[in-house]
């Protein structure tokens, strides 16, 4: 997904119309932090072109799992869940405030 979706808004906008984003957020539940960590890659790619499909991102209840997924230890996954969360905050401030509201930000 992230293959695509990083190219343009359009792009990011068909693979959120393909339903793609509930596939997205049931892997930041697995337990394999690769799998973890691609779905973060391909939810930043999605958000990175507008608050339209940033707020889809975070519609889809991406923000709590990805969260999550900087207390892992894995630094690769650390630095992709931090790369999609600022892609969904850079946005607009109530964007960048559900982060900090959901202790994203000490």
């Amino acid at each position: 997904m992230r293959s695509i979706a990083k190219h343009n808004q359009k792009l990011a906008r068909n693979v959120v119309d393909s339903g793609a984003l509930d596939s997205l957020v049931t892997c930041l539940e697995e337990f394999d932090p690769a799998v973890k960590e691609a779905s973060c890659q391909a939810l930043a790619a999605i958000a990175k072109h507008d608050v339209e499909l940033a707020n889809a991102v975070f519609s889809a209840g991406a923000v709590p799992l990805v969260i999550l997924c900087l207390q892992e230890p894995e630094l690769t996954l650390k630095r992709a869940s931090i790369n999609a969360l600022s892609e969904i905050a850079k946005h607009n401030e109530e964007l960048a405030q559900v982060i900090v509201d959901g202790k994203a930000v000490h």
